[in-house]
């Protein structure tokens, strides 16, 4: 900063708008308090930012027994159960690793910061915590982080979708990001409903675990990372990992923790876009996970995702191509319903 001070100038003018920090968060200076909504939400927002070292982890709900309901408030499945446990004792054992791995390279043997987590209100979420919860972890649940509503396209086959709804189909494949289908929320819906959670995860000082649907951790993941909005829609989160997203000094860092011995058919992510048929000369595609994404068209000087969708199999991407004479292959239904 002394390198720069002599070329720094201080904004004074008393006539314009503006807002000034200090020393990130010390004191906050605002000059002409007229000026209009997205100022002040501004200031809201900068106020509840701070430099302190903090882990966020994203995991996802275990399986239901009725997984394509969206009104069916359903409660775990037996591998639903098995998931739970698994995934907080791959968390709780990488918080330790991570501890002892500190100590080894010099650091101090200071103990873990308190964990906390957050689940929507519904059953899956809140009882894939119930395992943290009985470990003695604080666990909060949200209305907010409830899942994406898919509207009338509830338990509807991606044929019936193409066949009684083109017109809403097509405007979703043009801006999936923003397009709702009736009766449904968007992803911008979605942020929007989510603004109160990001400014308290902002606000957040201990590691904090969110257990929520893809449609909400694909949100979130596209907050933190910086994702452009045309590829919130398409990021994958698979069973078989949690996600950590480490706060750094320009840009956000994420990384992923395996969570091992997990029965095979409910690991894979469930991707939500209606997909256009794939011609059978062509190779099927798919979406990308957080962790996959390409480099090139990333923000300029960050790590972070945001970029066009890498192919991968059906099968890779959690299902199977219906094989239809006349039609080739199908991509999966693709609605924001299962978790």
């Amino acid at each position: 900063m002394s390198a720069k001070i002599p070329h720094f100038e201080t904004m004074e003018e008393s006539e314009l708008n503006y807002i000034k920090m200090f020393n990130a968060g010390e004191r906050l200076t605002i000059n002409n308090c007229s000026f209009g909504y997205l100022s002040h939400r501004i200031v809201f927002y900068l106020l509840n930012l701070h430099i302190k070292s903090r882990h966020t982890y994203f995991a996802r709900a275990g399986t239901t027994s009725d997984e394509d309901s969206y009104k069916t408030d359903a409660g775990l499945s037996d591998q639903g159960r098995l998931y739970a446990e698994k995934m907080g004792q791959a968390l709780l054992q990488h918080r330790e690793g991570e501890r002892l791995a500190s100590v080894e390279r010099g650091g101090p043997d200071m103990p873990l910061k308190p964990l906390r987590v957050w689940t929507s209100t519904r059953r899956r979420t809140a009882e894939t915590a119930e395992w943290l919860y009985e470990q003695g972890y604080s666990v909060r649940q949200r209305t907010q982080l409830s899942q994406l509503n898919p509207g009338v396209c509830e338990k509807m086959s991606e044929r019936r979708i193409r066949a009684e709804m083109p017109e809403e189909v097509a405007k979703h494949e043009a801006d999936p990001y923003h397009h709702r289908y009736p009766r449904a929320e968007s992803y911008h819906d979605l942020a929007v409903r989510l603004e109160p959670i990001i400014l308290e995860l902002e606000r957040q000082q201990d590691d904090l675990l969110i257990v929520a649907h893809e449609s909400v951790l694909r949100v979130l993941y596209g907050y933190l990372m910086a994702c452009n909005a045309t590829d919130i829609p398409g990021l994958s989160f698979p069973r078989n990992e949690i996600i950590e997203i480490i706060p750094a000094s320009y840009n956000n860092e994420s990384s992923s923790i395996p969570i091992p011995d997990l029965p095979p058919e409910i690991i894979p992510a469930s991707p939500e876009d209606v997909k256009i048929p794939v011609p059978p000369s062509e190779g099927p595609s798919g979406t990308a996970t957080p962790m996959n994404l390409d480099p090139p068209m990333m923000t300029p000087g960050s790590p972070r995702p945001g970029t066009p969708r890498k192919p991968v199999t059906p099968q890779a991407n959690g299902g199977a191509s219906p094989q239809e004479a006349g039609e080739g292959s199908l991509l999966l239904v693709e609605r924001a319903l299962r978790d």
